[in-house]
């Protein structure tokens, strides 16, 4: 019986660990589209991040990023630069000490007439009414 215990105890730490990853990533962009103009705040979400950090670097496709800051461990804020309309780009996180992360294919870059539902989205965000 207690050998059952001490492997099921076992068992328990190490799920817990795996859950509790403390290795940098990067996992996705949210939301994942915006106007070609650019100008939006865009998270970048992952894992292990150092908020506060100064050092980070994100490029949609060619384009750098605006605005970085490392929000939280699991957040980076941006402001999306402009692309061309139609476009589906890779969004890339670069770190100063040399480590480099590549979502592909991970922002779309609307047509203007798809602008409308992302300035909706913009006028909620600051507390406007329909």
């Amino acid at each position: 019986m207690q050998r059952v215990q001490m492997w099921c105890t076992a068992a328990v730490l190490l799920i817990g660990l795996a859950g509790c990853s403390n290795e940098l990533k990067v996992s996705s962009v949210e939301p994942a589209q915006g106007t070609f103009a650019g100008g939006e705040e865009v998270s970048i979400r992952g894992n292990a991040f150092q908020p506060g950090r100064g050092g980070v670097s994100v490029k949609f496709g060619t384009k750098e990023a605006s605005a970085v800051v490392v929000a939280a461990g699991d957040k980076i804020s941006v402001t999306t630069p402009g692309g061309d309309p139609n476009t589906t780009v890779d969004v890339t996180v670069i770190f100063d000490d040399g480590k480099a992360f590549k979502l592909p294919n991970a922002f779309h870059y609307m047509a203007a007439n798809n602008s409308r539902q992302t300035l909706d989205k913009a006028f909620d965000k600051m507390g406007g009414k329909k």
